[in-house]
């Protein structure tokens, strides 16, 4: 059996747990209880949701995420868990980017059917939640709001902004918080200690 095919069995079994079970169902959120709102409020909550693009920022972000898959990237992640798979990696790059990738295609394939078949409910959802916190007055407003010429520039621009506040966040606060793990390494290490004594000892 070559490398690869023994780190996707043990990729299936770490995602079963240790008797290779079949995974558990992920657990889903519950979905709230239908809104209660009269025919006016949801039409104006589904033009909200029209006027605000969100149909084709969906289809944006999900082409992201596909071709992530696509690359190899989001089946790589999971693999460079396992012990072992980075460092053979590195020995045979070519082999193993060219197998990421066709089981990347593979997830690609596979999840955007899904997300051909349940885009409109994710849009639907989404009338619903306007429809929830608002009235069918204040709806048309924002629509109003978001047809003028200061709205439509905030909705053009809003992405670069949200990109620009991630990378400053990323900044004044991720990359600080690591330092100050970094510095408190051997206080964490104190608190985790007793679990050393707790753990099995390894197999021979």
């Amino acid at each position: 059996m070559s490398f690869l095919s023994t780190i996707l069995i043990a990729s299936v079994a770490t995602l079963g747990g240790a008797t290779a079970q079949p995974p558990a169902a992920p657990r889903v959120p519950p979905a709230p209880p239908p809104v209660k709102a009269d025919a006016a409020t949801m039409q104006a909550a589904n033009a909200l949701v029209a006027q605000l693009g969100m149909k084709a920022n969906l289809q944006r972000q999900m082409n992201g995420t596909l071709a992530q898959m696509k690359r190899g990237n989001v089946i790589g992640s999971m693999l460079a868990q396992q012990p072992g798979f980075i460092p053979a990696y590195q020995a045979n790059k070519a082999k193993f980017d060219a197998a990421l990738q066709k089981a990347g295609a593979i997830q690609a394939e596979i999840a955007a059917k899904v997300i051909q078949q349940n885009s409109n409910a994710v849009l639907a959802a989404a009338a619903q939640a306007y429809a929830r916190q608002y009235t069918a007055a204040e709806l048309n407003a924002l629509i109003a709001f978001y047809r003028s010429p200061l709205g439509v520039k905030m909705a053009a621009r809003q992405n670069l902004v949200q990109q620009e506040i991630a990378l400053q966040t990323g900044r004044l606060i991720g990359a600080k918080i690591d330092a100050a793990m970094q510095a408190n390494g051997a206080r964490i290490g104190a608190a985790l200690a007793p679990l050393n004594s707790a753990a099995p000892p390894p197999k021979k």
